[in-house]
């Protein structure tokens, strides 16, 4: 057992969890927007997740093995899109709904400020959950690189190459994924942005334009991961997140001047 990647996933995971709540602070005491944007951000993703991951489940197995014979990387692509549009269109029009009805039932007014919260709370979450998945990743390692343990791992191929690759992991492979949580909460922030201001303006083109982006990145992200590999994946996640973080100042001066005017 490794000590530095033992304390790299503890590092990594305490990060995932501590860097989206002190966003959420730093936007209240900045911006004025209270926690319970960010915590109904949280619970409406995780109220989407209720229905979009069961269905990836079920449904992603009998669609590659579906699609199978048009050769491997055919298959991966045809995922990927797929697994794509779902993630796009269950999490942004969950967004557009949220915004359209629950916010006037609580009385939360629908401003740049609420939106930037509201991102913070989806993302936040998502990288929080992901936190944990580092965590038990953490105790798998553990386990397989103590003395002993490898009396308890069943004797299958599949299960020794998973272990091995567990045995066989740096600090390195483990940093990425930090990366990654943070990229996408700038994505989420992003988006929201961008579902908000459909119901401000009236634009449903903007929703829209929010599921295709959301589908491209999820699906770049699967299908590089089985193509490419980390780095490259990684690279593409950045260029994404990059446009992100450029579009929330667009649009935070947009809806600004038009809050002013």
């Amino acid at each position: 057992m490794d000590p530095l990647v033992v304390a790299t996933f503890a590092v990594v995971a305490l990060l995932e969890i501590i860097v989206p709540v002190a966003l959420g602070y730093w936007i209240v005491k900045k911006f004025g927007a209270p926690w319970r944007v960010f915590v109904l951000g949280a619970l409406s993703f995780i109220a989407v997740q209720v229905v979009h991951t069961p269905l990836v489940l079920v449904t992603q197995a009998p669609l590659y093995l579906a699609v199978l014979p048009m050769g491997t990387m055919a298959a991966v692509a045809v995922l990927a899109v797929y697994l794509g549009l779902l993630a796009g269109l269950f999490e942004e029009v969950g967004r557009y709904l949220v915004y359209r009805y629950l916010f006037r039932r609580q009385e939360i007014p629908l401003t740049r400020e609420n939106g930037l919260q509201f991102g913070a709370g989806w993302g936040g979450i998502e990288s929080m959950i992901v936190a944990l998945l580092v965590l038990s990743s953490m105790v798998s390692y553990i386990v397989v690189t103590s003395n002993g343990s490898m009396l308890f791992i069943p004797d299958d191929p599949a299960v020794q190459a998973q272990v091995e690759a567990l045995r066989a992991i740096t600090p390195l492979d483990i940093l990425p994924g930090l990366a990654e949580r943070m990229m996408t909460i700038v994505l989420h922030i992003a988006w929201s942005l961008m579902v908000l201001a459909a119901v401000v303006y009236g634009r449903k083109a903007l929703l829209v334009l929010a599921v295709l982006w959301h589908a491209a990145v999820d699906a770049a992200a699967v299908y590089l991961a089985q193509t490419q590999g980390l780095l490259v994946t990684e690279a593409v996640i950045f260029v994404f997140a990059a446009l992100g973080f450029a579009y929330i100042l667009w649009e935070w001066r947009r809806m600004g001047a038009r809050a002013a005017s």
